[in-house]
């Protein structure tokens, strides 16, 4: 039985856990996608990103150590839906351009969630009067997110992504 959420800490325990779970899920599907993706800039901003994640893993271990508390995942239902959705449409999808508009768009749907989560973790920290070395790595992994997140958008339309839209969209 799921334990009672009364209060602002046991939640922000509650979201902690949960971000730890993404984060650890993350290194293993930006690896996936970082192997499938065949286009070499998005490959290779999966590879970065998935070494970044690896560290943002331990700064959230970091904030446990903090607080004195375990450090233990707790499911996250929107993170295993993207993924049930990203491994349907991978077994759908034959044509590698676009898989990697797949790829690409689950990248940037990811990247905001998880920016979402640390701005509302960072809030709740500083409400509960947590000291620097609760709330500075959860800021840290926020700034990593708004920085992948600001290369793939960049990446949309970049010229190594235009000959793919140009492909994968009707003609005018």
């Amino acid at each position: 039985m799921a334990t009672k959420i009364t209060d602002l800490e046991t939640l922000f325990i509650h979201k902690l856990a949960q971000q730890y779970y993404v984060e650890q899920e993350l290194v293993g599907t930006l690896d996936e996608m970082a192997i499938n993706a065949t286009n070499d800039r998005l490959s290779d901003s999966f590879a970065t990103h998935r070494n970044e994640t690896r560290t943002q893993v331990e700064r959230i271990e970091d904030v446990f150590a903090g607080l004195d508390r375990p450090a233990e995942p707790a499911d996250d239902p929107v993170l295993d839906a993207l993924e049930q959705e990203r491994h349907s449409l991978e077994d759908r999808i034959e044509d590698d351009d676009l898989l990697n508009m797949v790829y690409l768009n689950a990248g940037l749907m990811t990247e905001r969630i998880e920016m979402t989560a640390y701005e509302g973790l960072s809030t709740m920290g500083e409400r509960l009067e947590y000291p620097d070395d609760v709330i500075a790595p959860l800021e840290s992994n926020y700034d990593e997110e708004k920085s992948a997140y600001r290369e793939l958008n960049t990446m949309q339309s970049a010229s190594e992504l235009k000959a793919l839209w140009d492909r994968l969209s009707p003609s005018s």
